[in-house]
């Protein structure tokens, strides 16, 4: 690489205008955007407003299995680096899942719904001994 080549390219950037966004900036500035809310995929989740989020309840007959369905989620909870409230009773698991930094809704938020539907789905056929 020639030093003109560099210099050339030193000063292209220092004459950008300060008006339009950086590339970075403006990416980051978009991912912090809330998603608007959607209609349900299913209609067992119910979006919950003062703030914006996801609320479901999922009923256990089997222990084991609700032990089963709680280990999974806490598990993609630690993958994704983003988790619900989930509160216990009894058969019952109730989950509430937002955004917290945002104080709203994100496509985190319907994804992690997604999954823990999966899980349920999967935790519920898995014949259990």
């Amino acid at each position: 690489m020639s030093k003109s080549f560099l210099k050339e390219l030193s000063n292209s950037l220092r004459k950008r205008d300060p008006e339009k966004p950086q590339y970075a900036s403006r990416m980051l500035s978009e991912m912090s955007m809330p998603v608007r809310a959607r209609t349900n995929s299913r209609r067992d989740w119910e979006v919950l407003e003062a703030p914006s989020r996801l609320a479901r309840s999922y009923n256990f007959n089997d222990q084991k299995k609700l032990q089963e369905f709680i280990s999974e989620l806490l598990d993609y909870q630690r993958k994704i680096n983003h988790s619900g409230d989930i509160r216990i009773d009894h058969n019952d698991v109730m989950i509430e899942v937002f955004t917290k930094d945002l104080n709203s809704l994100t496509e985190l938020d319907y994804e992690y719904a997604k999954m823990a539907d999966l899980i349920y789905q999967d935790v519920e056929h898995y014949n259990s001994d």
